[in-house]
């Protein structure tokens, strides 16, 4: 599961964001918003992946699954822009770690009590780890990252090993488990489904996400790529406890909340308007200022 504060977190939205369901979408402003939700979309499908093909594939994992999943959800996001500018991917991947600032950040001014037991590293940690791997991933273009306050210089100097390392573990995977010839497999092992989207935001979501297909994208392929003993499902759903997404491993099936992907977008609108730390490192102004409206 992704989320197990974000109840108190959307009571505290309310107070910054003007995003209500009877307004229009943010994304019509300039497409920071849709970016940011579909880029947290992307990494909430491959981090529920990393679960489904532990599962499936019954993989040993040392260390915490969580943590496997994130890397593994980071180097697939990498993998896949690989021939892409640096202008359109460190945006995107940026969108994912923005986000767990973001989380790390409400979290301290909803007052909520921090569960050190839980099997999830702690935001601000996953924050760090996806720096880390995408500056690993990118030294050369974000050299200027090093000794701030987002990537100090001692954890800076170990994120190429920590990179290739999670690359070996993505590429050994694939190597071992993917299916050699991917024409010969079908695409339709793994189905995407929507449940009727209660009218206002959650309608608003299923509209952007039918008009931005990434769940069917990302289907696709991991139809395409493996071989699975079972159907898998994707499925979209309204949900009346805190939006969340998880793999649920009896029915074979990822679930992500609707209210999940709103929840993205009101993040998106609050990171804008908290930028000033990022804006004031040279390198985060250069890819995200117009994105952050650094002036």
């Amino acid at each position: 599961m992704r989320h197990s504060f974000l109840c108190a977190v959307l009571v505290l939205f309310m107070s910054f964001s003007s995003l209500a369901d009877d307004q229009a979408s943010p994304v019509l402003k300039g497409g920071w918003e849709h970016n940011f939700m579909l880029a947290n979309l992307e990494f909430t499908l491959l981090h529920e992946f990393g679960h489904l093909l532990i599962e499936e594939f019954k993989l040993p994992v040392l260390g915490m699954e969580e943590d496997a999943a994130d890397r593994l959800a980071i180097i697939v996001m990498m993998r896949s822009r690989q021939h892409d500018s640096a202008e359109q991917v460190i945006p995107w991947l940026f969108s994912v770690a923005g986000g767990w600032y973001t989380e790390w950040e409400l979290k301290g001014k909803a007052q909520e009590q921090v569960d050190y037991w839980d099997n999830h590293n702690l935001e601000i940690q996953r924050f760090h780890n996806i720096v880390c791997l995408v500056f690993g991933g990118n030294a050369d273009l974000l050299e200027d990252l090093m000794d701030t306050e987002i990537l100090p210089f001692e954890r800076a100097m170990t994120c190429e090993y920590e990179y290739k390392q999670a690359l070996h573990a993505v590429n050994w995977l694939q190597n071992n488990y993917g299916h050699k010839s991917a024409a010969k497999l079908k695409t339709g092992g793994v189905k995407v489904v929507y449940e009727k989207p209660h009218e206002g935001q959650n309608k608003m979501i299923f509209d952007l996400l039918q008009a931005s297909p990434v769940a069917e994208t990302w289907a696709k392929r991991l139809s395409s790529r493996f071989k699975f003993p079972r159907p898998i499902r994707i499925e979209f759903e309204n949900c009346a406890s805190a939006p969340d997404a998880y793999w649920h491993a009896p029915t074979a099936s990822v679930t992500i909340c609707y209210e999940l992907l709103s929840h993205f977008l009101q993040m998106a609108e609050y990171r804008r308007q908290h930028s000033a730390r990022a804006c004031g490192i040279p390198v985060l102004r250069k890819y995200m200022g117009d994105r952050l409206n650094c002036t």
